[in-house]
Parts: structure tokens; sequence; C-alpha cells
């Protein structure tokens, strides 16, 4: 018999192990970030070389450049490492930021979807004996923080010849050769007379999946111009500049409640970390400046300081040919005077300074213009670990499951924990109305004890507009709590910021215990609030007395020993069965109505906080 209960516990088990509990979704893209160019774009006259676009402006595209129906997100975060800030994303979003043909399975349906189209280009201007050297170059990642394309789909370059027709030139797919966390160059010699005339274009289109953001490409550092040659991009480019934002200020945060920070603010306050690139093959000795621009508020009244860290911190030792590298900023900001403010908003920006400007053979290129980056941080009443923009959704993928988010605080005070903000972003598919969160204290590097439950409606949004909910009860934390929720029968997608990954804050609970999230990189776009509130107080009655389940496991009928109220029993999909209650002294005989094999959750209050345990049904 004990034979038998072991296989069918163990073959229960199985599916658990293999399937994800975590899953990233597509999400409606952010209104604004899918540039669209102006009316005066469509308008413009033929221009002349060189054209040349590294897509550094953020989530704005050229209205000088590209023209038509600009359907491309102009993103930070979506590629991981380009030559410079700002990529080209396509995939499966159009302009309005909707997929090309929205289905719920998100899995039907492939063709062309994103397209980048250039303005018109005087070619009849590069004269016959120099039109064997003119090059369309660019650099490309598949993948990155987004999707894998399929070995079917691919990113194509098509050229307008001299009939108005669009000829494909070059058609790039996803190479088991080739790494989706790393992007390479493609070089395309343009000497055929058909493309030499004044409304000559080149444009890239994506073919794949168009029900979401599947399939990604990233395309950067366009360049198209005479006088080059084959090998001209292992000579690279005199441009040295930023290709990653700056990083958490307050150690892992982005953002901090004030009062926390400042218990102590030299500890509190790391030193972001941006990444530079050289794109040439000379090394390069360079530069970068520091400063940071503070609004504080006190009263709601508003405050602007400005501070001049330092200028010409060296970049030691000097850049080699084509590094990348990630470089700390110099010092710490010195927020200290501002401490009696209500909250702070702080940006920081680097220029790096290397001599880049309009280089002889590049004129009228200006490297200066990718030089710039900022990033903003806040000290407020929250903990932030994204950097508030959400590339993805991600939810869990069973009903009853449950998802744990850890926070260390940065102080060692005990606080109350009165609410939260969460990011709903609208995804395709069935969602939930409502969820339930909770709020755990520490037990050994995972989840505990829950500390308060409180069910909130979901209410979708987008431009990465967060929800501010308020416990009716609050919870006092220390040290290191847990912020999450159960997964009801449809979805609660929240927001995942693909570009910083705190993916081992993650926690999930799919069987009755806590294991580490192993199926998503990212943040959670969730952060707790801070504030005075009602905590609940009943510690004491938490640890007096004990709730037994015997026998456990058991053939359907069981008993409860302890005063509990409000039970129910969950089954592996999280839905409640129906059950039959004895009540006898100070024990309840539990009867459930159609016993199945595998693992059911009992649930029940005592002394106003909600418990579970773990409960095993075998033949």
């Amino acid at each position: 018999m004990y034979g038998k209960q072991i296989i069918l516990l163990f073959l229960w088990l199985i599916p658990l192990v293999g399937i994800s509990q975590l899953k990233r979704y597509p999400i409606q893209q952010n209104i604004g970030s899918n540039s669209q160019p102006s009316f005066k774009t469509k308008t413009l006259e033929p221009m002349s070389l060189p054209f040349w676009d590294d897509f550094s402006s953020p989530s704005v595209i050229s209205d000088t450049l590209w023209e038509n129906k600009i359907t491309v997100w102009i993103n930070n975060s979506m590629a991981i490492n380009p030559p410079t800030i700002g990529v080209a994303t396509f995939d499966g979003l159009n302009e309005n930021g909707i997929a090309y043909r929205p289905n719920p399975d998100q899995t039907l349906d492939v063709g062309f979807t994103d397209s980048l189209e250039s303005r018109k280009i005087k070619m009849t201007e590069v004269s016959l004996f120099q039109r064997n050297t003119v090059f369309l170059s660019f650099f490309y990642q598949w993948g990155g923080n987004g999707e894998i394309p399929d070995a079917n789909d691919y990113l194509r370059v098509e050229f307008l010849n001299n009939t108005g027709i669009w000829e494909p030139m070059l058609t790039l797919q996803s190479d088991e050769g080739q790494l989706p966390d790393q992007f390479y160059s493609a070089s395309i010699r343009i000497n055929q007379e058909r493309f030499f005339h004044d409304d000559f274009q080149f444009r890239f289109r994506s073919f794949g999946r168009q029900s979401g953001r599947f399939d990604t490409w990233h395309v950067d550092y366009v360049y198209l111009n005479k006088g080059r040659s084959e090998n001209d991009l292992t000579i690279g480019f005199p441009d040295r500049a930023p290709h990653k934002l700056l990083g958490p200020l307050f150690n892992f945060y982005y953002a901090v409640p004030k009062k926390h920070f400042f218990t102590d603010p030299e500890e509190n306050t790391g030193l972001p970390e941006f990444g530079v690139t050289n794109l040439s093959s000379i090394p390069q000795p360079s530069n970068y400046n520091l400063d940071a621009t503070v609004f504080s508020f006190l009263n709601e009244v508003e405050t602007e300081q400005f501070f001049q860290a330092a200028t010409f911190f060296p970049v030691l030792p000097s850049m080699q040919a084509f590094e990348k590298r990630i470089i700390p900023v110099g010092v710490k900001p010195d927020l200290s005077p501002l401490a009696a403010n209500d909250s702070l908003h702080i940006t920081i920006r680097t220029t790096y300074v290397a001599g880049d400007s309009v280089n002889t053979g590049f004129e009228p290129i200006n490297f200066y213009a990718n030089d710039t980056i900022q990033q903003s941080y806040k000290l407020s009443n929250y903990y932030a670990y994204d950097d508030g923009v959400a590339e993805y959704a991600v939810g869990l993928t069973q009903p009853g499951n449950l998802v744990a988010y850890r926070f260390v605080m940065q102080t060692p005070i005990a606080d109350t924990v009165i609410g939260l903000h969460v990011y709903y972003p609208i995804t395709t598919g069935v969602s939930a109305s409502n969820a339930t969160f909770y709020v755990w204290n520490n037990l050994q590097g995972k989840p505990g004890q829950i500390l308060l439950e409180e069910q909130f409606p979901v209410q979708p949004r987008t431009n990465n507009e967060f929800v501010q909910r308020n416990f009716t009860q609050s919870a006092i934390v220390k040290d290191t709590f847990y912020i999450g929720w159960r997964q009801p029968t449809s979805r609660v997608a929240v927001g995942l910021d693909a570009s910083q990954n705190t993916g081992d804050q993650i926690f999930v609970n799919i069987t009755g215990s806590w294991a580490p999230n192993t199926d998503v990189i990212g943040s959670l776009m969730v952060r707790p609030r801070f504030g005075k509130g009602n905590p609940i107080t009943s510690t004491e009655g938490r640890m007096k007395g004990h709730v037994s389940i015997y026998p456990n496991p058991n053939r359907g009928e069981f008993f409860i020993e302890g005063d509990v109220e409000r039970l129910e029993i969950l089954n592996s999909g999280g839905q409640p069965i129906t059950f039959e209650t004895e009540s006898l002294n100070n024990r309840k005989r539990i009867r459930i109505s159609y016993p199945n094999p595998g693992l059911y959750l009992v649930r029940y209050f005592r002394n106003t906080i909600p418990q579970t345990q773990k409960l095993i049904i075998h033949d």
C-alpha cells in the first residue's frame, strides 16, 4: 500500500516539474512610444547622402530621415548591449501599439509586421566613378530582451528601384551560429544602375507572428554613404558613446522610501553603472561629465536644485578597439542637505566626452548627438526595483498558484506597509477582474507567515500608469518582507521591466511550498507603499496554538483540530471543492464529496489571520 501511495504521488508531481509557473505575455504598446512621423515628413524633398541614424533620441524617430507609417518602437530597453543607446525594435505590434491580428491564443497568423522606410535619397548625385563605393550598413540583433524569432521568421532589407518596385536585397534569420544577446553587422553594396535615381529608398520589414510582441528584431546605427568599402566596418566609426542607461541609484532600487533612505544615506546610495562603447578600431582615451538635478517637495512646494558633481572623470584604462565597458559613476550625489523635504525626484545625467563631432569623411554627421544619457530616481514612500517602463507582462500559469516578490528594507527600523502601486498592462486574452494580494514576513530566505491578505480590483492601464491600492488594514514589517498575489481562475498580469533583472527576488508556490523563480528575467512592476496605517497587531494570536490536519495523506476524510474559521479546500487548479463538516468537541471531521487523488490546499482563518496547509489524497 505504501509503495502505491508513493508511486501515485510521484506521478502526480511529474507534470509540475517541467511546466513553467510564470509566463511572459506581450502587452499593448504604450501610446506615444511607437513614434509616428509628422505630416511634414511625407512632403520632404529627396535628401543627399550621407544617411545616418542611431536612434539615440528616446521614443522619438527622426522626422527628417524616415517617412510613411512608422510602426517600429524606438526604445532603450529591448536590446542587449546595442552599439549605442537606442534601437528600432520590430515586432507584431502596429503603429498604435496594438497587435496586427489580435487573438487570445497568440499563436496564429504570421505575415509581414513592422516596417521602417527611409526618406527618398538623391542617388544621382553620386558620380559614376563612385558608384561602386556606396554601401548601406547597420547592426542587428534578434531576440535580445524580446521574443526569439521562429525558424521561418525573418528581417528583410529592400531597395526601391527606378521603376517603383521594391526589391529584396538581404534576408536575415535567427541563426544557430549567432546568439540572441549579441549584435551583428550587415553591409550591402549598392552598385546597380537601377538604384541610382532621385527617389531611391530602402526599408526594413519584419516577418513573423502578428498577434503581439513576438519575433523581435532590433536595428541600430544605420549608415548609407559613398566612399566606403567592403572592409570599412573593420575600421569602424570615430564614435564613442553610451550603450546602456544608468542603473539603480539606491543599490538595487530606483525608488526607496525617503525616511528609510536617510537612516543611512551613505550606505543606501550606490554608484549607478552605465555602458560605453568604442565603435572605432583605434584605442581612444575618454572622459565623462556627471551632474544631477533634484526636484524636492516640501508641503507641496517644489524646489529645484542643480548639482555639478564633477567634470572630466577619466575612463581608465583607455577604451580599446571596439570595446564595450560597464562604468560606475565616479561619485555619489550628496542628498543630505535635502533630508527635511517630503520627497525627492533625482535625475542624474552623464555626458561622454571623447572628441566625437564632425569627422573628415563623415560630414555632416555629428557624433556628439549620442553622447548624453540620463536616468530618474525617487525618494518618496515606496520601493521600486523597476525603472518605470514595461516591455512585457508576467503572470502565473495555473489558478491557485502564488507569486511573492522579496524586498530588503534599506533601514533597520520596522515600518508599516499600507498599500501598493501596481501596473496592469493591457494584454490579449481573458483577465481577472479581482486579485488577492498578500504580505508575508521572511522565513529563512523565503516567504513565511502571511501578515495580511486583501482583494483588489484589477484595472489594466496603458502608458506605464500604476494603480494605487490602499490596504484596509496594514502590516508592520522589518528587514525583509514579500509582496505577491494568488492567481484566480482568470489571468492576473502585471508589468515586467525586462531591462532590470531582479528575477532572483521572485518566488512561486505551486504545491504548498515556495521555490525560486526560474521562468522569467526582469523586474515585477509591483511597489509596496509605506506610511501610517491600521496594522494587524495579533502577533500573539498567530503564535498561540496549532492547527492539526490528520491523517494526512488520507482518502478524502480527515480531521482538523484547532479553532478555525472560513474553511475552504482548493484542488490543484485552485478551484474550491465541496465537502461536509461535522463538529466533534475541539475538532472537525471533514468529508470531501468527490475525492480524487492529488494535492489539495486547506485554507482557513485563525485569529483573523489566513493560513494554508497542504493535504494529499490517495486511493
